[in-house]
């Protein structure tokens, strides 16, 4: 039984390692994951190493192909737009909801002690994206929280593999976090002015700007990371309205 208990406790250790490789772009879309090599990595046998891609199968992160191999599974650029476009219509009426219900100044400094350490992060000689994400996240997870929508945000966190790594790939890429934090900072401000009139746009601009910052990167730099949408006319001429 002990002997079981630890396979199991390697095999999530395996696990929360390669997910977290993988959504930090450490392990590149596309890239082969080599089972004997996480075996000398972690010192185990395949047995956990196969559970372990087993389970990063079934949230999407990897790719198993009998008899060729395992590779982290490319960005599904349909996902991510619509993945967006989804953000947009519920974090728009989840803000103008919050709005409604009047935060009180104690409220208010949650976020805009955020949009601080935001500001303070952005002053280190190096930015840790890593930490930018997880207040980034922090953020958006407040008002949600606050307008009694948690379990939505917990269902968009668990549907948004593709569109976390793309947000990766913006925050390597580009690394504009002054952009990302001015747009908080934009929309916090909006929620402390009881200005319900500029959320969508607000949101719409902020939840795009990756799109707009990656550019044709995206299809020309990085295009074996992706899977290319199948209407891309119809998505850029969408997106259009909020790069103006």
């Amino acid at each position: 039984m002990k002997s079981n208990n630890s396979s199991t406790d390697t095999g999530s250790l395996i696990f929360e390692t390669l997910k977290n490789e993988l959504l930090e772009l450490r392990i590149k879309p596309g890239q082969e994951i080599s089972e004997s090599e996480l075996c000398g990595r972690f010192a185990v046998t395949r047995p956990p190493v196969r559970a372990a891609l087993r389970r990063l199968s079934d949230i999407g992160l990897v790719e198993i192909r009998p008899y060729y191999g395992t590779y982290a599974t490319l960005l599904n650029m349909d996902k991510i737009y619509q993945i967006i476009h989804m953000r947009i219509l519920v974090e728009t009426k989840v803000i103008q909801d919050y709005i409604a219900s009047n935060p009180d100044d104690f409220e208010l400094e949650e976020l805009e002690h955020n949009i601080r350490l935001q500001t303070i992060l952005l002053e280190q000689p190096q930015v840790d994206y890593t930490k930018f994400y997880n207040l980034d996240n922090s953020l958006h997870s407040t008002w949600f929280g606050k307008a009694h929508c948690s379990d939505i945000w917990d269902i968009i966190q668990s549907q948004k593999i593709e569109y976390t790594r793309f947000r990766m790939l913006d925050f390597v890429v580009t690394m504009k976090f002054q952009e990302m934090m001015d747009d908080h900072a934009k929309i916090v401000s909006a929620i402390r002015k009881k200005d319900s009139e500029s959320i969508p746009s607000l949101v719409g601009i902020h939840l795009n700007n990756g799109l707009k910052r990656m550019g044709n990167k995206i299809f020309t730099e990085y295009k074996e990371y992706i899977i290319p949408p199948k209407d891309t006319e119809y998505w850029t001429e969408y997106n259009s309205k909020y790069y103006k």
